[in-house]
């Protein structure tokens, strides 16, 4: 009989929360078995949550860590309950209420007033990855429940960025051009509006300067749209990527003008790669940021977001200097050494309580 169920949704190809589990998985000193949860329930959906309940009566564990708030943490945390497991762990990846996108206002809203408040109910315990989080005011009702945050652990490469060269030829990005990564799902909440709108106030200054966008969406291709009308800085769309890190060696910067935030893994991949950061002040940004590596500008504000760009592309002893504090903050803060025994703190103190 295992003492913890590890559960989570997607796989680890769709990042967030299944590539920080498959991370912990990797490197924790023990096994876990895992819960997947492969794709949306499509509201609620008995038949799963009965196959939940059969894989919980099967392993019969003492503790059981589900990972969402909504459709893809409602599920496991009821199955986890209804099958008597003591401890229900729920851990914060993200809330429907920072959603924008106006076709989503109604699920959006049936989400974040119904399942999540649910999913929270449900919870023996909560957690966050980030301080941010915790503060939230949907969480305060639940503070009892809380325990100290958990925030993300990414790996440390090697510097050489063998495939630099390679991935700029390919791009067609010269020597003499300061690349510009962006990693994220192209969605409006992201900030792509404003960086567009930064990148046209630079446009045509003699700002030598290429942004590369990582992510999947924009299906109508209104993202894209935005960036049309630039004619003196590059802008390559290079889709979904299961490995970001080929963009993240040819890059000199990483911009990240999202919304809102909880703790970006993205944003720690790119400190992780010495990438000096130009950022929003919302959420996890924020402490991460504190702790040095980077820019903070307010979001929604393309004229504070296009002055940091070129703040930083003129000062190539600032660039390199925030690189390198943000190659070390990630070391000191944000490992997966880290974040394995941060876990595994918290699994033995829930493991100590009585149900």
């Amino acid at each position: 009989m295992p003492d913890v169920l590890q559960h989570c949704f997607g796989s680890p190809s769709t990042g967030g929360p299944a590539t920080a589990l498959a991370r912990f998985l990797e490197h924790a000193g023990r096994s876990y078995p895992t819960m997947w949860q492969p794709g949306p329930a499509g509201g609620l959906s008995v038949g799963l949550i009965r196959d939940f309940m059969r894989q919980i009566r099967a392993q019969r564990p003492r503790l059981i860590h589900v990972r969402g708030l909504g459709n893809e943490g409602f599920h496991a945390a009821l199955a986890a309950r209804l099958a008597g497991v003591p401890q229900v762990l729920v851990s914060i990846h993200g809330s429907h209420r920072d959603l924008q996108q106006p076709r989503s206002r109604l699920r959006r809203a049936i989400v974040a007033h119904g399942l999540e408040p649910a999913t929270l109910s449900l919870a023996t315990a909560i957690v966050t990855v980030c301080d941010y989080a915790a503060r939230r005011d949907f969480l305060q009702r639940h503070r009892a429940k809380l325990l100290p945050p958990v925030p993300n652990g990414v790996p440390l490469p090697a510097l050489d960025r063998p495939r630099r060269a390679a991935v700029r030829a390919e791009l067609g990005v010269g020597d003499d051009r300061i690349v510009a990564v962006c990693v994220s799902r192209l969605t409006p909440e992201k900030g792509y509006g404003d960086l567009a709108a930064a990148l046209a106030r630079l446009d045509g200054l003699d700002v030598p300067l290429d942004l590369v966008v990582v992510g999947g969406g924009d299906d109508d291709g209104s993202i894209r749209a935005l960036f049309a009308g630039l004619r003196h800085i590059g802008v390559h769309f290079v889709g979904h990527q299961s490995d970001v890190t080929p963009f993240l060696e040819a890059a000199d910067l990483f911009v990240f003008p999202t919304w809102s935030e909880n703790l970006s893994n993205a944003l720690l991949e790119a400190m992780s790669y010495a990438l000096p950061v130009v950022t929003t002040q919302v959420g996890g940004n924020t402490e991460v940021i504190a702790k040095g590596g980077g820019i903070l500008v307010p979001s929604h504000d393309p004229e504070r977001l296009a002055a940091a760009i070129r703040e930083l592309i003129g000062d190539p002893g600032r660039m390199r200097a925030l690189g390198h504090a943000a190659r070390a903050n990630v070391e000191r803060h944000y490992s997966i050494t880290a974040m394995v025994e941060g876990w595994e703190r918290t699994y033995a103190l829930l493991l100590e309580r009585r149900a």
